[in-house]
């Protein structure tokens, strides 16, 4: 990456761009290399995780650390966050940094979310559902022991759909917790509208996260969500409990969180639609092709 910046300046100059997207933070270290090639053109970047991650990390950060970030993004116009809490904590950590919020696209602009069935209803087994990468991030041995300490007091299953390398060590763990014949692990779904349309709720156990898409694609198709409290993007998409719930990163948390879940009210359609209305494809494209129209017309004047 640190290389990649400078041996990209021959293709910028031949494209002569209006505008240049970076998608990601992984990406935010050409910007240098191309303000320096193309000292006019507007840089856009994309962030999808906190640049400093945790109260920990920003207190050792301190001064140093802030002037040095604001260094490293000083070549970018604007970072557009993923979610107003990534936002909010960016101007925080960067003040003067020009920063907005356009959410990811996740949902195309013809689906119409269902109204959520009644779970409270459901007094036998639990349906749980997770779909996640098998690797560490994805904290899915959590998963497997919230639904270990279920079971002993209600009946359970979890289907887990993704692929990772902690295939064996996930399925040795469900072995040691006793519940390998109620964790289902059948790999890569497309579409996953069947295994949503069968769960009573998505199981996010994830370490950290940007904006998991899956939460809005099960809100899409009326199943509430319980997450562990991951990603500031859940906190503007989860903003009811008829939606779901964010809870702390333990067995016991998870547990209680899908046990209340399982008793709250469904969301009605209108609800829903309203929660992923962010996300939709359209909205999306349209938030940032104003970005860029804007930006452009600005570098034009100038």
């Amino acid at each position: 990456r640190l290389r990649l910046g400078q041996a990209m300046v021959p293709e910028l100059n031949a494209l002569k761009p209006d505008v240049v997207f970076l998608p990601g933070a992984f990406h935010f270290s050409l910007a240098h290399a191309f303000r320096r090639a193309l000292p006019h053109v507007p840089i856009v970047a994309k962030l999808s995780n906190p640049l400093i991650p945790s109260p920990v990390a920003a207190r050792v950060a301190g001064l140093a650390g802030r002037a040095l970030l604001r260094r490293y993004l000083a070549p970018i116009d604007v970072i557009a966050a993923m979610s107003l809490g990534l936002e909010t904590e960016l101007r925080g950590q960067v003040p003067g940094q020009h920063v907005c919020t356009i959410y990811d696209p996740n949902v195309p602009d013809t689906v119409c979310p269902p109204a959520m069935r009644d779970r409270r209803e459901n007094e036998g087994e639990i349906t749980l559902l997770a779909i996640a990468r098998l690797e560490p991030q994805k904290h899915l041995e959590l998963a497997i022991d919230a639904l270990a300490l279920l079971r002993t007091t209600r009946t359970a299953r979890l289907t887990i759909l993704g692929e990772g390398a902690l295939r064996s060590k996930l399925e040795r763990h469900a072995a040691r917790r006793g519940v390998s014949s109620s964790v289902a692990m059948p790999g890569y779904a497309d579409p996953i509208a069947g295994p949503l349309g069968k769960a009573d709720l998505l199981l996010v156990s994830s370490r950290y996260e940007g904006g998991p898409a899956t939460a809005v694609e099960a809100l899409a198709a009326g199943v509430p969500v319980v997450s562990t409290d991951c990603s500031l993007f859940l906190h503007d998409l989860i903003t009811s409990p008829r939606l779901g719930r964010l809870t702390e990163h333990t067995p016991e948390a998870l547990v209680g969180a899908v046990l209340a879940q399982m008793q709250e009210e469904p969301a009605e359609a209108q609800e829903l639609s309203t929660a992923i209305a962010r996300c939709r494809y359209g909205k999306s494209a349209n938030d940032y092709l104003a970005l860029f129209e804007r930006l452009r017309a600005q570098s034009k004047s100038a």
